[in-house]
């Protein structure tokens, strides 16, 4: 079921969607000289046809090595996949090697990189890094590949793709490298499309760009995107659910307008607090989350946000808590919402009105 909100017309219905991708229990480490990194400790999440899911949460908890599982990028040795189930279109492949995941990435499931200077292969011209990925799935000719290829650069808005698609990658700027990035991701239209903090390095106006293209090219495909940021201001009128990650583990997920509005875990309130608001006053000091994530060397027996949270109390350091459904999809997971718990009036600061959702700027 997906929820679905017009904000000129000011319409909302429901559609009821398939799941294109669902996780379940996912527990990931990495083997080091050190010790054993439990990156990854019992994520599920899913994802909707044709619907936009963002990952929120600070460097360090587990956002990228997710994807990287589900996608087995991640390098094993030292990586090591040791739970829980990877089902893409009623398809099992939390098993699958990569001969069978070659058949998948590019063109089932693509992923646009953090950083696109290091993604794109700097001795290559860009033409041939996109219709690489065209030649390897479809049977092709080489002028068909290229004629494709310019047609991706002008879909995502770079300007005479004829004579664009001859260049290299240190011709670009930042803004257009990551536009190349999100063309080779799209190269044979792909069902999920997995952003890895596509917009970290750019300026803000870029940022923007960027998420509407993205945006546009998700109703003009018909695809999922799974946007990882750590950065709650930029996925207000982009993504339609949110789930907040900390230290391997997903806390609270639910749709975009429950988390921005009714965030029910300590955590997600110090996300939203750290986003600087329009007309702030200078004077006013930006709240922070005191402390650090906890060491993944030894994960805490209890709640991860232990330490660092005001409202902690004897049960969280003890007793991991429970997943508790708010309402109609709205998941968090934090001993506050026992019935037994203390009443509490959280330090959250509410900056806009649920009416206003999606017409003011976060």
């Amino acid at each position: 079921m997906r929820w679905i909100r017009n904000y000129e017309a000011e319409w909302e219905i429901f559609v009821v969607t398939e799941k294109i991708l669902e996780v379940k229990n996912l527990e990931f480490s990495f083997d080091t000289y050190a010790g054993e990194v439990h990156a990854i400790r019992g994520v599920s999440f899913h994802i909707n046809q044709s619907e936009s899911l963002a990952i929120v949460g600070e460097s360090g908890c587990g956002k990228s090595v997710t994807v990287q599982s589900i996608m087995k990028l991640a390098p094993t040795p030292p990586g090591r996949l040791k739970g829980g189930r990877i089902v893409y279109r009623g398809r099992d492949i939390t098993n699958y090697g990569d001969r069978q995941m070659e058949k998948l990435r590019g063109k089932e499931m693509s992923m646009i990189f953090q950083d696109p200077m290091t993604s794109l292969n700097p001795t290559m011209r860009i033409g041939r890094q996109i219709s690489e990925g065209i030649k390897k799935h479809e049977k092709i000719s080489p002028e068909e590949a290229r004629k494709r290829s310019v047609k991706l650069l002008k879909e995502v808005g770079i300007s005479d793709p004829d004579r664009n698609i001859m260049r290299y990658p240190h011709m670009y700027s930042g803004g257009m490298r990551q536009r190349v990035m999100i063309a080779i991701a799209l190269a044979c239209n792909p069902k999920i499309l997995f952003a890895d903090e596509p917009t970290t390095s750019l300026d803000v106006t870029t940022q923007a760009q960027i998420l509407e293209l993205m945006n546009h090219l998700k109703r003009e495909f018909d695809m999922a995107i799974v946007l990882i940021t750590h950065n709650l201001g930029i996925v207000a009128r982009f993504a339609e659910r949110i789930s907040v990650m900390y230290a391997g583990k997903i806390v609270e997920t639910g749709k975009t307008q429950d988390i921005f509005y009714d965030p029910r875990h300590p955590y997600t309130w110090g996300l939203l607090n750290s986003v600087p608001a329009v007309g702030k006053k200078r004077t006013e000091q930006l709240p922070t989350i005191k402390g650090t994530p906890p060491d993944l060397f030894m994960p805490p027996k209890g709640c991860g946000f232990y330490d660092r949270c005001e409202y902690r109390m004897k049960v969280c350091k003890e007793n991991d808590p429970p997943s508790t459904e708010i309402e109609g999809g709205h998941f968090a997971s934090c001993w506050l919402l026992d019935q037994r718990a203390p009443s509490i009036e959280p330090y959250f600061v509410k900056r806009h009105s649920k009416e206003n959702f999606g017409k003011d700027v976060i």
